[in-house]
């Protein structure tokens, strides 16, 4: 079978549940080119010189409490100036959602004497996010749930500068729920939450309740929204992102395969002001599978921005952010989709599949051509996010199957086994592809067009989360225990 089938045009339709979210490029705009690519794994790498012994270089109901606080240009203001202090991880797979984090100082492999295990109230399966400013010191913070209740837990940990410091969890709220179907592998905290200089943002849902709060860094609760009934035969797992003052989060639910008696749920994209939490538009969205995968961002050509985000019901499509209008889409799937959509320069990019991974596909289509540039069947993810490195992309499949391939011509470099399953996405820590199986198992390869395979990492874990790195520490969220690694 062919790793690759090519397609010049395409509106043609071409027929394991998201538990986690789940380049060289920035603000998904690729850097081609050889010479680039080097200077720029050159640079990456010097950045995080130092590092032994192995050289790190590489998301109908009113608001309950709103607060009134109106967006001044004085406010603008404040928010870029803290802004400036992000540590790269205020939502899923970092601030931009490209899973690219050059400035991260922790050897990889590390020694177990780097690492600090901290116990956490319930399990969970979500990542966490990171913010630190003058203002606020730094700290972790995510969701995790009682299995036996579901009780839902938001949770911040204080990450001292200095090593020598502890760290500890500085807060704790806590919030009643209802117990309800779950995929096997999934929990009741499959989320990761997004983080500002203002508070944190975090979604749960259950069958009656699609529960969307915003908490200040000291633990207040700033607003709540109920967005009503919630149908997936597998839990929430979706988590929001942060789009200039607005909060948006896919609320995606299942009108197929229902259990006997259950009406079915609707798609709905929803965009709110962070500040209050009031609906500034929600758009109601054709409907099959439930979803999870994160929107993206782009960077238009007049500076404007665009949501770029795939569903079983409308494939690859782009939103506006200020109208929630839909400007285009490319029919392409009929699966699930788990993965979060990847932006490389005019590409998008995302999967759809089943637990069985009989029927996974990507496509990745060119936003600008509007025309179908590849698609891969063999090896392709369900649940882990793609990653992209300058002219490469990087598949890391549910079943331990690692790709290469060219984004030029989506050319299969190499395509290998290392074993394993995978929940997690992987995660570019400068010039090396890293990711954890859900036995724990951290796998170190170079990113590059050969295959060579570093380290491997044994921590007898239970992973279903994605890797966090920042500057000096490494977060590893295990289904108990949040691990810091410096």
């Amino acid at each position: 079978m062919s790793l690759v089938s090519p397609v010049a045009t395409g509106t043609t339709g071409f027929s394991r549940a998201c538990f986690s979210h789940a380049g060289f490029y920035h603000s998904g705009q690729v850097i081609w080119g050889a010479a680039k690519r080097a200077s720029l794994l050159l640079a990456a790498s010097l950045i995080c010189r130092g590092v032994s012994p192995a050289v790190n270089a590489q998301d109908p109901a009113a608001a309950t409490t709103p607060a009134a606080a109106a967006t001044t240009p004085a406010a603008a203001a404040t928010t870029q100036a803290a802004a400036a202090t992000t540590l790269g991880a205020t939502r899923f797979r970092g601030d931009d959602g490209t899973g690219f984090f050059p400035k991260c100082r922790v050897a990889v492999p590390w020694k177990d004497e780097a690492v600090t295990k901290l116990d956490l109230p319930g399990i969970g399966n979500g990542s966490p996010v990171i913010w630190s400013s003058q203002q606020q010191p730094r700290r972790a913070y995510l969701l995790s749930a009682n299995p036996e209740n579901a009780t839902r837990y938001v949770i911040a940990v204080d990450l001292p500068t200095d090593a020598s410091a502890p760290s500890k969890i500085a807060w704790t709220k806590e919030f009643p729920s209802s117990k309800h179907k779950l995929h096997q592998f999934s929990t009741y905290a499959s989320s990761t939450p997004a983080v500002d200089q203002d508070g944190i943002y975090v979604a749960w849902a259950d069958p009656e309740h699609v529960v969307v709060k915003q908490f200040a860094h000291d633990g207040q609760e700033k607003w709540s929204r109920d967005f009503g009934r919630y149908v997936s035969q597998h839990g929430f797992a979706t988590s929001p992102i942060l789009v200039d003052d607005k909060l948006i989060l896919l609320d995606s639910q299942d009108a197929e395969e229902l259990e006997p008696g259950v009406a079915p749920g609707e798609d709905r994209m929803l965009a709110l002001n962070r500040s209050t939490g009031e609906t500034v538009w929600e758009k109601k969205l054709p409907t099959k599978r439930v979803c999870y995968g994160l929107p993206n961002v782009r960077v238009l050509p007049d500076g404007k921005k665009e949501l770029v985000c795939a569903t079983t019901a409308l494939g690859i499509f782009g939103m506006d952010p200020q109208t929630g209008e839909i400007s285009w889409n490319h029919d392409c799937f009929k699966q699930r989709v788990c993965s979060s959509t990847v932006l490389a320069g005019p590409l998008a990019i995302a999967t759809h599949g089943s637990g069985g991974g009989r029927d996974n596909l990507l496509v990745a289509y060119d936003m600008e051509s509007k025309q179908e540039r590849f698609r891969i069947q063999r090896a392709a993810p369900y649940v882990p996010t793609p990653v992209a490195a300058n002219d490469l992309l990087f598949l890391w499949s549910d079943a331990g199957v690692v790709s290469c391939v060219r984004l030029s011509d989506g050319t299969v470099r190499w395509s290998e086994r290392v074993g394993g399953n995978f929940f997690s996405s992987p995660i570019l820590i400068g010039d090396r592809l890293v990711n954890v199986s859900d036995t724990g198992e951290v796998t170190v390869l170079q990113a590059s067009e050969a295959y060579r395979k570093l380290a491997t990492i044994s921590t007898d874990a239970a992973v279903r989360s994605t890797l966090v790195p920042a500057d000096d520490v490494l977060l590893l969220r295990t289904y108990e225990q949040l691990w810091i690694i410096r």
